[in-house]
């Protein structure tokens, strides 16, 4: 792939990933949104937290897995205790891990 051809094709990826942030940034910074919007905008995170989180806790390995050995989905639950609780994201990843990797170290 030529030079040209190359810087072309990272600008193009560049403006496809920057743009949609960043327009409606752009056009909604002096907007003030109805209240309905802002209450729906608030929910959008914890939705995508609980879409990338489900699968590999419920479905680990292919299969819907509720048994005692899925680690994770059992140490989710007092790990979302401890986040929601603390909101200290450091802490909350941390204990995670560490739960995680102990539990597993355990367990042989």
């Amino acid at each position: 792939m030529s030079s040209p051809v190359l810087a072309l094709t990272i600008a193009g990826m560049a403006a496809v990933t920057f743009g949609p942030r960043l327009l409606p940034t752009l056009f909604l910074a002096a907007a003030s949104l109805p209240g309905p919007v802002v209450v729906w905008l608030r929910q959008v995170p914890p939705a995508v937290i609980a879409a990338l989180l489900a699968p590999p806790l419920f479905v680990p390995d292919g299969r819907l897995d509720l048994g005692p050995g899925n680690f994770g989905l059992w140490l989710a639950v007092p790990t979302l205790l401890l986040a929601w609780r603390t909101r200290n994201f450091y802490l909350t990843i941390a204990f995670g891990i560490g739960s995680l990797a102990l539990l597993r170290f355990l367990a042989g």
